[in-house]
């Protein structure tokens, strides 16, 4: 049982760091044009604000991450207008497969 904790606990902190990296990528200066967000400090924010419920073992916070991820989304659109389309899809990808496990 602790080894499933240990795996799970393994899930989440990768999935933190994915998130920590894409925090990083919104700059003072990003484009949200095609977001819902008005500032990048208030998209900034709501990484902090999953990144601390995932810390605080809240599952449920999988779904909004997901809204972010998914094609259109948050992630997506802020890496089309500011030059990172690259690399969000490679995060959006192992995203894809965390999700996947933290869901079964």
């Amino acid at each position: 049982m602790n080894s499933n904790r240990e795996f799970i606990d393994s899930l989440i902190n990768e999935l933190i760091s994915i998130l920590t990296v894409i925090k990083e990528k919104i700059t003072d200066d990003s484009d949200l044009i095609r977001t819902s967000y008005e500032t990048p400090l208030e998209l900034r924010k709501e990484i902090d604000r999953c990144i601390y419920q995932l810390q605080q073992s809240h599952k449920d916070i999988l779904d909004e991450i997901n809204f972010h991820f998914s094609p259109t989304g948050t992630f997506q659109e802020h890496s089309m207008a500011n030059g990172w389309t690259e690399s969000y899809g490679a995060f959006a990808a192992r995203f894809d497969k965390l999700y996947e496990s933290l869901n079964n």
